[in-house]
């Protein structure tokens, strides 16, 4: 190589360099922000506790920048799948949500807005895949569907109702209604507070309400379609904590990773705390050994859905549950991965990306 491409060499280097530095420098810890916390919250949560040296601190707070600055690991996906012991080769294993967005876009083009606005919109996807979700369901969006609400009230007296585009069971609601006077003030207090699918309640089955009966314990099951050939793959499943009204990690709950071929947890749950749990710390039921029931149908269930989706809809994460009718959607997702890789405590950007391309031979 001669001198001046040496040099050119070294001095794209250093420009490279100085970027990240000026990116550290400027790093604004307010900005970076999911579901409405910002990297100074996150940093409370998770080492508010941890007593570190000013020191350590200071190295974990430069790793953890770096990170979202490299790769887009925000701090809670930064702390929960254990990236500040791993050096840089380590952490090129696992996929942020960010890298995961930027995928997906990729690959579905000028197409993505569309995709995405399916799984953004609970009711339209509800509406898509009707049957699968066995049970009824109503858009609440203004106030013109009161009579609609009543009605829905008078068969349904158990309700549940999510906000259309909200996520992580963030202001989720459970009622029991009575009478009509007051299924009003419920229908008045959400139509005051957005837009909502109000569904009617699901009835658990007692193998999984064992574990947890206040919430409605899901299943998280990626799925890739390529050619009319559907891959269901590394699901895994939530279980809510006495009290709470929804399974999800970020609320408090557990995830435990299930063998896709048998339908058998894993040993450990884990919370996004840090905890790792043999057993529900709740209800003391143990994760080790147990078999998800109806495995096989729900397998089926799955592909189903996904083959009854358009053609280029080639990744779906479906939660669903096990009721009294079977096996039922509860939503579709525009694909995290995070669930995942913290279920399994390990990197997997590389399945995923053979997945979503469908370049997977297994």
């Amino acid at each position: 190589m001669s001198a001046g491409g040496i040099f050119s060499m070294a001095r794209n280097r250093l420009v490279e360099v100085l970027k990240r530095i000026k990116g550290l420098v400027c790093f604004d810890e307010t900005r970076v922000v999911y579901h409405g916390d910002s990297f100074k919250s996150y940093w409370a949560e998770y080492y508010g506790q941890a007593h570190l040296s000013l020191l350590s601190s200071f190295k974990v707070k430069l790793q953890a920048k770096t990170a979202y600055l490299n790769d887009g690991f925000r701090l809670d996906e930064f702390y929960l799948l254990g990236l500040e012991n791993k050096r840089q080769r380590e952490r090129n294993l696992y996929l942020s949500r960010t890298q995961k967005d930027e995928y997906l876009v990729s690959w579905y083009g000028s197409e993505w807005r569309n995709i995405f606005c399916l799984l953004r919109d609970k009711y339209q996807f509800y509406d898509s895949l009707k049957v699968f979700f066995k049970r009824d369901a109503i858009c609440v969006r203004s106030s013109e569907k009161r009579l609609l609400f009543l009605s829905f009230c008078n068969r349904h007296h158990q309700i549940f109702a999510k906000q259309i585009k909200g996520s992580c069971g963030i202001g989720a609601r459970s009622f029991t209604v009575f009478d009509n006077e007051q299924a009003g003030k419920i229908f008045d207090a959400l139509v005051s507070s957005g837009e909502w699918i109000v569904e009617e309640q699901i009835i658990q089955d007692p193998a999984i309400s064992a574990f947890n009966s206040s919430s409605v314990n899901t299943v998280r099951f990626p799925s890739f379609k390529h050619n009319g050939t559907v891959k269901c793959v590394y699901p895994c499943m939530r279980f809510g904590r006495t009290g709470s009204i929804i399974d999800n990690s970020t609320l408090g709950g557990l995830t435990v990773a299930i063998d896709e071929n048998t339908g058998e947890f894993f040993p450990y749950a884990y919370d996004e705390k840090g905890n790792v749990h043999e057993v529900h710390p709740d209800s003391k039921v143990p994760f080790r050994g147990f078999h998800v029931p109806q495995w096989d149908s729900l397998i089926e269930l799955v592909k189903i859905a996904h083959l009854a989706l358009p053609d280029n809809q080639v990744y779906v994460a479906f939660d669903l549950a096990l009721s009294d009718k079977g096996w039922c959607i509860v939503e579709g997702n525009w694909g995290d991965w995070f669930l995942q890789q913290f279920s399994r405590q390990k990197g997997m950007k590389k399945e995923f990306v053979s997945l979503l391309w469908g370049n997977d031979s297994e």
